[in-house]
């Protein structure tokens, strides 16, 4: 494994709790403000049956989208966030890893609507894994709903092109979060890398920050051929 890939498991066991209180506590401006209505509206707009939420953390989105009707799972490789999930007493939410995915079975669903990476696509090898594995669990023109930091923005004052960097959790309260790396796409790089992987662009949102009128993040749709 990639060290900077292994950085990110790390990462996330360190910071496991610390991301909890976080969400549970809304001390994320961004998603407070926009992001978090983002996705669930452009969840909601697909009018999905099913869902995957991959990198689902400690389980927010997961829990808005049961609460809508939709029924789903949630996945995350960190056994401390799935257990923060499970705490609600809803057991759909499982330790898996990306690389492990087509490989999961789920004992209520056999082929979903809709995967969702809510800011989950990290690592440089998860956009193939995470593709290869709708090809086994998605529905047939079945939606993979990626939410994630805007790249025009994200790029700041570095070269555009694709490479690892470095994440500032300075957005965050004053919590000391242990840092960690994260793999840089450009527009262009999503969107092709996803068409090599047989899937189309069927839609793209671009969030702005109410005050700013900036784009704050981006979602893409993208659906399975």
């Amino acid at each position: 494994m990639d060290d900077n890939e292994k950085r990110i498991l790390d990462s996330w066991q360190i910071n496991a709790l610390l991301w909890t209180k976080a969400i549970r506590n809304k001390q994320i401006e961004s998603r407070a403000i926009a992001t978090d209505a983002a996705i669930v509206k452009a969840v909601s707009q697909l009018n999905p049956r099913t869902f995957l939420d991959i990198g689902c953390g400690e389980g927010w989105l997961s829990r808005q989208l049961f609460s809508l009707g939709i029924d789903g799972w949630g996945v995350d490789f960190c056994a401390d966030l799935i257990e923060a999930a499970r705490h609600s007493g809803d057991s759909r939410f499982v330790v898996c890893s990306y690389s492990d995915l087509a490989l999961q079975r789920f004992s209520t669903i056999n082929y979903f609507s809709c995967f969702i990476c809510n800011f989950s696509i990290l690592g440089e090898c998860a956009l193939d894994e995470i593709a290869k594995a709708g090809h086994s669990l998605l529905e047939d023109k079945g939606k993979i709903i990626i939410q994630t930091l805007h790249p025009i923005i994200a790029c700041g004052d570095s070269t555009y092109f694709n490479g690892w960097r470095e994440t500032s959790w300075q957005a965050i309260a004053d919590e000391p979060f242990y840092p960690t790396p994260w793999y840089f796409r450009t527009l262009e790089s999503w969107i092709n890398q996803f068409h090599a992987l047989n899937y189309r662009l069927l839609n793209l949102h671009e969030p702005c920050d109410p005050k700013t009128n900036k784009p704050i993040s981006i979602i893409f749709v993208f659906e399975r051929q």
